[in-house]
C-alpha cells in the first residue's frame, strides 16, 4: 500500500523523497502558487497524483467541478476526485452525474484524456452506504477508482469492517481517504493487507513533527484542522523526515515477513 503525506507548502521538499504517491488539494492548487508548482513538477516527473476536491477542508462541501478542472489543468494529475458530500449518497451520485454533463468536464477530457476518475462512497447509514457502493462499483459507469473516507468507520465501526464487507464484490482499486487523530497506528497493518487498496493519505506524521512528537506518540497528537492553510516558520527536519520515513515503511506490504510497530 502506498502512502500520500499531506503537508503545508514550506515542508514539501523535505517529505518528497519518501513517496511518489500524492494526494493534493484543489483549493491549495488554485490559491497557493508554490504548492501548485511543486506538484506540477512531481506530475512531470511521473509521480502518481490524486487531485482531491477539498470537501473535508470546506466543511463537507466539494469544490465546484470547474475549480477541480482548473486545478487539474494546472497540475496534470493521474486521478481527479469527483464531487462528493459527506454522509449524502443521493447528492453525491447526483453531483457526479452533473459533473459528467458539465462543459468543464468535457474540456478536461479533451485536455487530459487519460486522467482517471475517483468517486467517494457516501451514505447516511451502513445500508445507504452499501447501496452507493454498488452503484459506483459498477464496471461501466466511467469511474475508475473508489474512495473510502475515514468517516465511514462511524457507520461500520471501523474502516477494516468496510473493507471486509466489500472484499468479494470490489471491481475497482480503492484509495483510503484520511487517517484520523484517534485511529490506532496499527490499523495501517490491517488495511494494507487488502490487495485492492492502492494507498492511503494522512497528515498525521507531519502534524506530529510540528508538535515535536514521534510516531510512537501517535495517539497524543493535538487536533489542528487548519494547519494546511496557516503559515509555518520551522519544524525539526530530522523528526519530520523520521516520521515520514517510518509511516511509509509501515504501509509497505512485506513479503514473507512480519510488521513490527515497535521498530518505529
Amino acid at each position: 500500500m502506498k502512502a500520500a503525506l499531506i503537508s503545508p507548502t514550506p515542508f514539501l521538499e523535505h517529505i518528497q523523497p519518501f513517496s511518489d504517491y500524492h494526494l493534493i488539494l484543489t483549493h491549495k492548487v488554485i490559491y497557493d502558487r508554490a504548492y501548485c508548482d511543486f506538484y506540477a513538477k512531481r506530475s512531470k516527473a511521473g509521480d502518481f497524483i490524486i487531485l482531491d476536491n477539498s470537501a473535508v477542508e470546506r466543511n463537507a462541501r466539494s469544490m465546484p467541478m470547474k475549480n477541480i478542472v482548473l486545478a487539474a489543468v494546472l497540475t496534470k494529475p493521474t486521478v481527479i476526485v469527483m464531487p462528493d458530500y459527506l454522509f449524502d449518497s443521493k447528492r453525491t451520485l447526483k453531483e457526479i452525474e452533473n459533473a459528467f454533463r458539465a462543459p468543464s468536464f468535457r474540456f478536461l477530457k479533451r485536455v487530459l484524456p487519460q486522467v482517471q476518475l475517483c468517486a467517494v462512497v457516501q451514505g447516511v447509514d451502513a445500508d445507504d452506504w452499501m447501496e452507493c457502493f454498488y452503484v459506483l462499483n459498477s464496471r461501466k459507469n466511467g469511474i475508475d477508482i473508489l474512495g473510502i473516507p475515514m468517516i465511514t468507520s462511524e457507520l461500520f465501526g471501523s474502516r477494516c469492517a468496510v473493507l471486509d464487507k466489500i472484499a468479494r464484490r470490489i471491481t475497482k482499486p480503492v484509495h483510503l481517504f484520511g487517517f484520523w487523530h484517534k485511529q490506532p497506528l496499527g490499523d495501517v497493518l490491517r488495511e494494507k493487507a487488502y490487495n485492492f487498496v492502492l494507498g492511503i493519505d494522512t497528515s498525521k506524521p507531519v502534524k506530529l513533527a510540528m508538535q515535536g512528537k514521534t510516531l510512537r506518540e501517535w495517539a497524543k497528537v493535538d487536533r489542528d484542522k487548519g494547519f494546511m492553510d496557516r503559515s509555518h516558520n520551522s519544524v525539526n527536519l530530522e523528526l519530520l523526515q523520521a516520521n515520514c520515513r517510518g509511516f511509509i515503511e509501515l504501509c509497505k506490504v512485506q513479503e514473507g515477513g512480519s510488521d513490527e510497530l515497535h521498530t518505529l
